[in-house]
């Protein structure tokens, strides 16, 4: 059985040279406390988080986007 709260969504799709934003934004999140994964797919890479993590998520990476950009 799944539990509807442990589903993992993707949150943002990188790729060619903004791919490398994927690893800096998972990273970010680690050191967040907050859980991520990275998966490939061809040329994209894409970072996930969990379905009820979403909202901090969000958060977060308004809050890494200000600092690099």
């Amino acid at each position: 059985m799944v539990l509807w709260w442990n589903r993992w969504t993707a949150f943002r799709t990188e790729a060619g040279s903004r791919a490398d934003e994927i690893d800096r934004l998972h990273a970010y999140f680690k050191v967040n406390g907050l859980k991520s994964k990275v998966t490939l797919d061809g040329s994209l890479k894409r970072i996930h988080v969990r379905s009820n993590d979403e909202a901090r998520a969000k958060e977060l990476a308004a809050s890494f986007d200000a600092e690099h950009s």
